[in-house]
């Protein structure tokens, strides 16, 4: 709870300066950055490490992170790390994105398929769903579970589709046993 807290408001002052200069690069920098640090478990110890240096911390961050990062965002892992707060990066990332999306206007739709999806075929779901979200842009994130048998689960927000075909056998299985529990009247003539 603490933390969720304290990563919304680093996020939302990260976003204020983000919106001053350049917010599509800092949103880019951070997902790279959180991705290196989930992805590295050498880079995620280093950084997570109660009795390295917060020196040490940043100077293998720099040259970790090279030319690549802009500045703004190599001076807020700096005082992330300065005030013990690394921890908290996946967590700012996330809400930093949420920030930036609103005001882009683009939402994010997570789209769960039994097999991989063909471009036109995202491009029509991307479609429907700008539809849904009028006046908004639609990111894609995909997946791909074999174990949904067919059809695609999509996912924006807290809004849930489900028309996969494991979803629909076991609305079927559910709707069986209810009849099936229930007394079945016999016709005696």
């Amino acid at each position: 709870m603490i933390n969720g807290a304290l990563a919304r408001r680093y996020s939302q002052a990260l976003f204020e300066i983000a919106s001053e200069t350049s917010l599509d690069l800092i949103d880019g920098d951070l997902r790279e950055l959180t991705k290196l640090v989930e992805e590295n478990e050498e880079v995620r110890n280093v950084l997570l490490h109660p009795h390295i240096s917060f020196k040490e911390k940043k100077a293998v961050m720099d040259e970790l992170l090279g030319k690549e990062f802009g500045k703004t965002t190599r001076n807020f892992l700096h005082l992330l790390i300065d005030k013990r707060r690394e921890n908290l990066l996946p967590d700012i990332q996330r809400e930093f994105t949420k920030l930036a999306d609103e005001a882009r206007k683009v939402v994010e739709a997570k789209i769960v398929s039994a097999v991989e999806l063909s471009a036109p075929q995202l491009d029509n779901l991307k479609k429907v769903i700008g539809s849904m979200m009028t006046g908004k842009d639609i990111r894609v994130i995909r997946d791909v579970r074999p174990e949904l048998i067919g059809g695609v689960l999509i996912q924006v927000g807290d809004r849930v589709m489900d028309g996969t075909v494991a979803h629909a056998l076991n609305r079927m299985r559910v709707g069986l046993r209810k009849t099936s529990e229930k007394p079945q009247e016999v016709g005696v003539k």
